[in-house]
Parts: C-alpha cells; sequence; structure tokens
C-alpha cells in the first residue's frame, strides 16, 4: 500500500491537503471522490507515478480552430456513448498539431488519475477560456457534457465569425493608408531626385508646393538612417504602451470613439458579451459566475468594467435591467427587453434572442463601414497621389518662365 498526497475542494467549497494510503492512483481518486470531493492535485508521495497536478510541457499551444475542432468532435463521441478518457485518446491520435497532441493527450492522463475534466481544462487557460471551462463545469453537474460542447463549438465558432469581420473591416483602411504611404515615399525617394537636378538653379521660380516637395525628398535621401531609426522607436514605443494596461484602456477608448469605425467596436464588443453572457445564463451557470466571465471575454475594458460593476451591484440586491440602464454604452432598447426578460422569468431566452440581434446588426455595420470606407480611401489615396504629381508638373506648366529664370 503507498501513500498519496492530495489536494481537494469540498462540497462547500473549501480546500483541504494531506496524505490517503491506498492500493493505486486509482484507488486514492475514488475513495476521495466517494466523500464528494473535487481533486485538484493528487500524487504518490514518492513521485513513482505521474502527478495528477504535473504542469504541462512548454510544448502545448493550439489555434482557435483546433479548439473548436476539438469541442465539436468529442461532443458527437460523448454523445454516442464513448467514455471520456477513451474519446480524448482516440482525438490525441488524430490531432496533427505536435502541440495541441500535448495538451489532448495531458487532458486524457489527468481524467484518468481522477480529475474533474473542467479541472484539467483549467490548466491550459490559454488554450480554453474560463468560458469553456465553466461550461464544461456546468454539464459535469448536469450530466449534458455532449449538448454543451456543441454549444461550445457553435459559440466559438460565431465568435471567430464576428472576428473576422472586424478584422477585415479595420484591416482595409488601414492597409490602403499603407499603401499610399509607400506610394509617396518611393515618389520622394526615387522620382523626386530627377526632377530636382532639372529644376536645378530655378529654386526661386519654382512654386511653393514643388520647393517643399524637394526639400522633402532631399532630407529623406540624406538622413533616411536617422529617420528609420526615429520611427521605429517610436513604432516600438507604440507597442510597448498599447501592451500596457494603461496602454490598453486607451487604445479601447480611441477604438469605441473612432469616427465611423467606433460604432463598430461598440457592436463588436456589445454583441460579444450579450452572446457570452446569454450563453452562460442558458447553460445554467450563475448570474454573478456569468457576469464575471463575460467580463473577461468582452475584448474591450470600458465594457467589462461595465458586467464587472453589474455583478457588484446585483451582489447587493439590484436588477439586473435597472442597473443596466445607467450606462450609456448599452442602448436602451436592450435595458428594456432584458426587464421584460426579468418580468416574464425568461431571462435565457430574452438574451440568445438580442445576441442574435445584436450579431446581426455587427454584420450589417461591418458592411456599411466597408461600403463607406472604400470609396472615401480611393479619393484620399488619390488626392495625396495627385498632389504629389501635380506638385512636380506645375514647373512644366510654366515652362517658358522656369528656362527664362
Amino acid at each position: 500500500m503507498a501513500q498519496f498526497v492530495y489536494q481537494i475542494r469540498d462540497s462547500r467549497g473549501m480546500t483541504g491537503s494531506g496524505i490517503l494510503n491506498a492500493d493505486d492512483l486509482s484507488e486514492a481518486s475514488r475513495l476521495l471522490r466517494s466523500e464528494g470531493n473535487v481533486i485538484i492535485n493528487l500524487r504518490e508521495q514518492d513521485d513513482s507515478t505521474v502527478s495528477v497536478g504535473t504542469n504541462p510541457t512548454r510544448k502545448a499551444h493550439a489555434k482557435h480552430d483546433e479548439v473548436i475542432f476539438f469541442a465539436n468532435q468529442l461532443a458527437v463521441m460523448v454523445d454516442t456513448g464513448v467514455p471520456l478518457p477513451d474519446a480524448l485518446d482516440c482525438i490525441a491520435e488524430q490531432v496533427d498539431s505536435e502541440g495541441f497532441r500535448v495538451v489532448v493527450t495531458d487532458l486524457a492522463e489527468q481524467v484518468k488519475g481522477g480529475m474533474d475534466f473542467s479541472s484539467a481544462l483549467g490548466r491550459y487557460p490559454k488554450i480554453f477560456s474560463c468560458l469553456f471551462v465553466a461550461m464544461v463545469k456546468a454539464s459535469e453537474a448536469s450530466g449534458t457534457m455532449g449538448k454543451m460542447l456543441q454549444e461550445i463549438a457553435k459559440y466559438l465558432q460565431r465568435q471567430r465569425e464576428i472576428r473576422r469581420q472586424v478584422q477585415g473591416a479595420a484591416a482595409y483602411p488601414l492597409a490602403m493608408l499603407g499603401f499610399c504611404v509607400v506610394v509617396v515615399i518611393a515618389m520622394l525617394v526615387f522620382i523626386l531626385p530627377k526632377f530636382e537636378n532639372i529644376y536645378a538653379g530655378k529654386a526661386a521660380v519654382l512654386p511653393a508646393p514643388t520647393r517643399f516637395l524637394l526639400a522633402l525628398s532631399g532630407g529623406l535621401v540624406e538622413h533616411w538612417v536617422f529617420i528609420t531609426l526615429s520611427v521605429s522607436a517610436v513604432v516600438a514605443a507604440c507597442y510597448v504602451y498599447f501592451r500596457s494596461p494603461d496602454g490598453k484602456v486607451t487604445l479601447d477608448k480611441i477604438r469605441i470613439n473612432m469616427p465611423v469605425l467606433g460604432s463598430m467596436f461598440r457592436r463588436s464588443a456589445l454583441a460579444r458579451s450579450l452572446r457570452t453572457f446569454s450563453t452562460m445564463i442558458s447553460s445554467g451557470v450563475g448570474m454573478l459566475d456569468a457576469l464575471t466571465i463575460t467580463s473577461e471575454v468582452s475584448g474591450n475594458v470600458f465594457y467589462a468594467r461595465i458586467w464587472t460593476g453589474l455583478g457588484e451591484r446585483i451582489t447587493e440586491g439590484a436588477g439586473l435591467a435597472e442597473e443596466m440602464a445607467k450606462y450609456r454604452l448599452i442602448p436602451r432598447s436592450i435595458t428594456q427587453m432584458i426587464a421584460a426578460g426579468e418580468r416574464t422569468g425568461k431571462l435565457a431566452p430574452v438574451l440568445k434572442r438580442l445576441a442574435d440581434f445584436c450579431e446581426q446588426d455587427l454584420e450589417t455595420s461591418v458592411k456599411t463601414v466597408a461600403g463607406f470606407i472604400e470609396p472615401v480611401m480611393i479619393v484620399v489615396m488619390g488626392g495625396i497621389v495627385g498632389s504629389v504629381a501635380l506638385a512636380l508638373l506645375l514647373p512644366i506648366f510654366s515652362i517658358s518662365k522656369v528656362v527664362a529664370g
């Protein structure tokens, strides 16, 4: 008989630890679980067996699409009666990515060792979100893991599509602007110097736009090293700042207050929040836990503060809709529908319809923004490039005066 070191959480949520005598790891796990405990960590004292709480290898990583495929495949296998450890082993054999295969293999080992599936998933917070873990935990209590995994997969797929739509709409103007900047720099560096030889000695009679461009071209050619280093330093400083807590607040504020694009970012954060909140409530997760998780995955600091504040006020006994009405970032129509759901006891279906509506509204907003930005960017690019070309050609229009000078 061996000794096993354990760490558990009991039915009241209290954690505890100690040493247990058992023939093997499976028996130790069975004894602890028979008393209603949730195993957090379990290992043989002499470390001869694999620890349930062993840190996963650093090779563990996964793409978003792999997590969606994992949830879909596991849902099908669990629904058809395949035991969870066997299903995880089967999926691990089919995974192409070495990093994700490490994750799934480790999950199978933890489940075989007696750890709850939700606790095993929680060991990979960068791969499985808190929403994923919370929904699996709810399904373990209700016995609906297969159905819940399908809901998780649908949720992840919807979020992926929303993210792609928003990123695509935001990336288009940035790409067009970047292309315009490259064209202008190329003209200043490679074309302007040739015109400078033509206009040499006649600067006094050249139009002001032409003189400005020639001076700018000369500065770029002569000081390109200093300019490159300066721009690189500014970009690096911005990158570091916007990754800091204060920088993220500033960036999120810029996003939701931008002209044209701001409404799209606000709709995106609201749609994502409502879909998350709806999914959690429909899955049987408690209101406070649902609000906490929603704040963590909202994707915007200001919306996260809203959900966190709602959780604090509800703890004090306030109504959800009543408190939501105090925030200007949440449309009044949404708070009215939530109030109706609270009065009728149908909050979950109301939230689901609201999430569907907000996602459709976001899709319309993305199409509208894309349709508006395209002609605007064409006009802006044409204006910038045309202005440079016109400044170069202005002296030619008065070539006789230039030659006479």
